[in-house]
């Protein structure tokens, strides 16, 4: 969930700013911009799918598949279960930029899940550089930790994906912070993908210093603020 920051668009601040004006006519577009006005600030590329990996219990009495799934080929994966009935999309390059989001392949797919086994058809469709389709069979299964993992048995027509873990996007999530605070895209990242709740702590104490550190309102104290709540929503995730 993105943080609770306040936000206002640029369109926003515009339609805001004629209301403010009642009936003024807008400025001619002959009338050059001010030779001091600052170029707006741009937020660096994401990767297209930023998926923390989000660790499910593994319930063989209980299957729900519904959420994002990180593909060992690189792909992101969508499912939705409905019943005993599964559809999802799957996309390559989820760590390319969101144009290349789908480019190579692009699939759908539809099975049923009997037991702790999906049977399912798949396709590409025409977003992507490949035109396969074909069956797969995949295993539902405890991942040996007592997670929740599918893991491909057999398929046709050249599935790639042979490992499936679920995830969390969170590019939205790490935008949001980078709007807000700025500082290190890589940063939030980091904080908002980690598994670990001990390095969390040790990002923790960092910050901390630069909080007592950095002059307040300073980019360097805004910064280490959004990171001390990006932490806060890592840790009552990974429930630290």
């Amino acid at each position: 969930m993105p943080p609770a920051v306040p936000r206002i668009s640029a369109l926003c601040g515009a339609i805001l700013a004629l209301a403010a004006c009642g009936t003024t006519a807008l400025p001619s577009a002959s009338v050059e911009a001010s030779p001091t006005a600052e170029p707006v600030a741009q937020a660096p590329d994401l990767s297209a799918v930023v998926c923390a990996s989000e660790p499910k219990p593994f319930d063989p009495t209980h299957i729900d598949l519904t959420g994002a799934w990180a593909g060992d080929d690189g792909g992101i994966f969508y499912f939705r279960q409905v019943g005993s009935v599964v559809w999802w999309n799957g996309m390559s390059e989820r760590e390319g930029s969101p144009m290349q989001l789908g480019r190579e392949w692009n699939q759908v797919g539809r099975g049923v899940i009997n037991g702790l086994q999906l049977d399912a058809e798949w396709s590409d469709v025409s977003r992507s550089e490949f035109m396969g389709n074909g069956t797969v069979i995949l295993n539902i299964q405890d991942d040996g930790t007592g997670n929740v993992q599918i893991v491909t048995v057999s398929e046709t027509g050249g599935y790639g994906g042979e490992l499936f873990t679920p995830c969390s996007p969170v590019e939205l999530q790490v935008a949001a912070y980078f709007d807000a605070y700025g500082g290190d895209l890589d940063e939030y990242v980091d904080i908002l993908t980690s598994d670990s709740c001990d390095a969390l702590a040790d990002l923790d104490a960092a910050v901390t210093t630069t909080l007592n550190t950095a002059e307040a309102a300073s980019p360097e104290f805004r910064a280490a603020l959004g990171y001390s709540n990006a932490i806060d929503d890592r840790q009552l995730l990974l429930d630290c």
